[in-house]
């Protein structure tokens, strides 16, 4: 298949940095999730819509038309630019609310004897929930897959595409990517991982741990990486853990481009925050934005606070801020009133909510991830009382942009003492953080595209000047 000459970049859409004016590179984004879709797990996608095209890409999206997302938030449409094309596949899913009852129901365990359960199994697993595993692998969204497959297959066809770039989770839109670079090998795949799949998020989803489900999911991983001509990761930790599994791919394949924040969206709501009144105060707010599930489980959190004395404890109002997974729900339906549960609420409302906060509570439990809520975060200029594994992701950040506490959260006795004194300190206006905004700055996330947009040109159009 041969591509016609190029037009020239349109007049403002030179890539950031560049000398000279070069040729736009037609791109397909596939997304399983896109705005109207809400919720964090849309916001790599749609900053890569959003800021690709001033880096000289001509954007095509294309996305599940009917998402089985928990969270909607249309408003964030508006942040597409005109130019950006949005395609639509439909997905014959369940609505994800209707689907996690279902599951519920087919999940209960029946005993089994030790000695016939796996580590990897998950454990007493009915019938119906291992054939739903099996059925439904690597992930529910694998039935996604065919209808997007024909759907990329006609964009790439109709509109001269030379890279598609393939953004996961759900991992079974790698499938997709797989199938195009074979059909299309002319195409640039470019495979990005926003979690670690193999060692965090297969051992960290009911619906996920099982040993077939392992099993498929290396095989479809090692196809990627074979077949990609670039592999992007999040994080240093995970970049270094896909990279370690498989040494024979050349270096110049791995790359790391980290989430970040949107300065667009978060400077009108952050630069113009009233000072606290002077003198002391009467209560200390600690909020939790973003989605509570296992793995960012405040339980930790709520167990010291719990241990301190009444006259501290007292005074602390604890808010959260989007989505409550069935686990946490029950945990912090206990709590009491001094718990506020706030649901989920759009963009804009959530952000505006963390200028009434003083500290920004967060969990990780594993050492690869950084959430993406944390750049929003360091970008509010608030403390941050993190959670987390020390040495790992998230306590390197900490301490490098000086934005907080990072305690071990298996570590109860430290968490209670970093919020005795987050409460005292806050009870007097005397919080001492200072965070470095030369070290947050670096994940803007205009910046970042920018990054990412070099890096496919220089390893993967390195001529491109002389396209044609």
């Amino acid at each position: 298949m041969s591509f016609p000459p190029m037009p020239a970049v349109p007049p403002g859409a030179e890539p950031v940095g560049s000398a000279s004016p070069r040729r736009p590179i037609r791109l397909l984004l596939i997304a399983y999730a896109f705005p109207p879709v809400g919720g964090i797990m849309v916001m790599r996608a749609l900053s890569l819509a959003k800021y690709l095209p001033s880096c000289g890409f001509h954007v095509h999206v294309l996305s599940a038309a009917n998402a089985a997302a928990p969270l909607r938030d249309p408003g964030l449409l508006a942040h597409v630019p005109p130019s950006v094309s949005l395609h639509h596949a439909f997905t014959p899913e369940l609505p994800f609310h209707f689907r996690k009852k279902l599951w519920n129901l087919v999940a209960r365990p029946k005993p089994a004897p030790p000695s016939r359960q796996s580590e990897t199994d998950a454990p007493s697993a009915s019938f119906l929930a291992n054939f739903a595993r099996r059925i439904f692998c690597p992930d529910p969204q694998v039935v996604w897959v065919p209808f997007a497959l024909r759907a990329a297959r006609r964009i790439i066809r109709r509109h001269q595409i030379h890279a598609v770039l393939v953004t996961a989770p759900p991992f079974s839109v790698f499938l997709i990517g797989n199938a195009l670079k074979t059909s299309f090998p002319h195409l640039r795949l470019i495979s990005d991982f926003r979690d670690e799949w193999l060692r965090f998020y297969l051992t960290d989803f009911d619906f996920l741990r099982s040993g077939y489900t392992r099993r498929r999911a290396e095989r479809i991983e090692a196809e990627t990486v074979a077949l990609s001509d670039l592999v992007v990761a999040v994080t240093e930790s995970s970049l270094r853990e896909i990279r370690s599994r498989y040494p024979g791919q050349p270096d110049e394949k791995f790359a790391l481009v980290h989430n970040g924040y949107d300065p667009e969206v978060l400077q009108p709501v952050f630069e113009n925050q009233p000072a606290p009144p002077p003198g002391p105060r009467s209560r200390v707010i600690i909020t939790h934005l973003g989605t509570a599930y296992r793995t960012a489980s405040p339980a930790f959190f709520l167990d010291a606070i719990e241990t301190l004395p009444e006259e501290i404890r007292s005074r602390i109002e604890i808010r959260f801020i989007g989505r409550i997974s069935e686990t946490e729900e029950q945990l912090l339906a206990a709590r009491g009133s001094s718990v506020r549960i706030l649901g989920f609420l759009p963009q804009q409302q959530a952000l505006a909510r963390l200028s009434e906060t003083d500290y920004l509570l967060l969990t990780m439990t594993n050492e690869f991830s950084l959430p993406g809520k944390l750049f929003e975060y360091l970008a509010s200029g608030k403390p941050i009382i993190a959670l987390s594994p020390e040495n790992g992701e998230v306590a390197r950040l900490i301490a490098e942009t000086g934005a907080g506490w990072c305690v071990p959260h298996d570590q109860p006795e430290a968490i209670r003492r970093v919020v005795a004194d987050a409460v005292r300190l806050a009870l007097d206006n005397n919080i001492p953080f200072r965070p470095r905004r030369d070290v947050i700055s670096r994940f803007e996330r205009p910046k970042l595209v920018a990054s990412y947009a070099n890096l496919i040109r220089e390893r993967l159009f390195p001529d491109d000047l002389n396209w044609g």
